[in-house]
């Protein structure tokens, strides 16, 4: 086998894409190497199968986090020189490309183009104070040019999704290759019908799991619990405050987070345009359906009415609520074979074979 390091921006939380990592590594007997690793947000360090390499030390500073690791990925990558295959994760790490050793093949497996430099570089101008606009109108055009000579590196484009791959293609007018990120569809089973609705997609402003609060805020017949953390987490805490039917719970343990998918009535995961999103799949395969928006990578994977319910991509929280009424849990419950089938689809197994062959070629 092919000695291979994948190189991945930074474990900073237990999102897909670390976890994506992690199964690639396995499945290809492959080292890491990360821009830092977080010990209290992440997985714990054992789950690396192989060798990990660590560049450097968090910052909080988004910029200035930016602008070190471009540095470290950089100049500090010398040793991947070492490796018959290099595959890249994320944004930041493909300054790393220029020490991969000529003849070497290089692979990007595309999460999603830098999104404050391309589809939602409006978004966040938007929502950001003046002074940060400013320096945000001087950074986008930087971000791009950086982006674009990593990604001319490359020998392959992998991309997560379909919808990325439109991305891709609208972009950086590149063709690429779809091989869709993997669950694990053993960690999660059915336990039993609860009494409550969940949502355990990381707690940020583009997953809009304040909407999915407010909302329940106005269903007090209804429950609500929020497992997992973000840079939203303390507005989310402060929208349920008072409201009894409302939980959040933060980051949970894999044996909590099993027993709250396990016990639910559905799941609920209505981010902006997302990438591709696992958390309906992991719902899936616990038998549990998800309400969903409909747009973004969430349509390849919610059938509506079959493994789930759409919300309009322009809702509002009249039609979450409507979505969260019209999912009871006896149809919630006729749903789990459908459910079940469709997360089967996306296993690891089915990953690492996509992978493979994408290798081989």
């Amino acid at each position: 086998m092919l000695k291979t390091l994948i190189i991945h921006d930074r474990f900073m939380f237990m999102g897909g894409a670390e976890r994506l990592v992690l199964v690639m590594a396995r499945g290809l007997e492959a080292d890491i190497c990360t821009g830092f690793w977080s010990d209290t947000e992440t997985f714990p360090k054992n789950d690396v199968p192989n060798k990990l390499f660590i560049l450097g030390n968090p910052s909080q500073k988004s910029g200035w986090r930016y602008l070190k690791f471009q540095w470290l990925f950089y100049f500090r990558t010398n040793f991947i020189k070492d490796y018959d295959l290099v595959i890249f994760s994320g944004n930041n790490c493909l300054s790393a490309a220029h020490n991969v050793r000529k003849g070497i093949k290089k692979i990007f497996y595309c999460h999603t183009p830098v999104r404050h430099a391309y589809d939602l570089k409006d978004y966040y101008l938007k929502n950001k104070v003046w002074w940060k606009r400013i320096i945000l109108w001087f950074f986008i055009p930087l971000s791009r040019l950086v982006y674009r000579w990593g990604f001319n590196q490359m020998d392959i484009v992998i991309a997560n999704s379909k919808n990325v791959q439109a991305r891709i293609k609208k972009y950086l007018r590149h063709d690429s290759l779809v091989v869709w990120p993997p669950i694990q569809t053993d960690k999660f089973k059915w336990l039993s019908q609860g009494d409550y609705y969940l949502s355990f997609s990381r707690v940020d402003k583009l997953k809009r799991v304040s909407d999915v609060v407010r909302a329940f805020q106005e269903m007090p017949d209804k429950k609500l619990i929020v497992a997992s953390g973000g840079d939203d987490l303390e507005n989310v805490k402060q929208l349920a405050r008072g409201y009894d039917n409302i939980k959040v719970v933060g980051w949970q343990s894999d044996e909590e987070l099993r027993s709250l998918v396990g016990n639910c009535i559905a799941s609920i995961y209505i981010p902006i345009n997302e990438d591709a999103g696992m958390t309906p799949l992991e719902s899936m395969s616990a038998g549990k359906p998800c309400i969903g928006v409909a747009e973004g990578g969430i349509k390849e994977t919610i059938i509506d009415e079959k493994t789930g319910k759409f919300i309009p991509a322009d809702y509002t929280l009249e039609d979450i609520i409507k979505a969260v009424n019209w999912l009871t849990p006896e149809r919630a419950l006729s749903m789990r074979p459908a459910c079940e089938a469709q997360a089967q689809n996306f296993s690891e197994e089915k990953f690492i074979e996509g992978i493979k062959a994408i290798i081989g070629k």
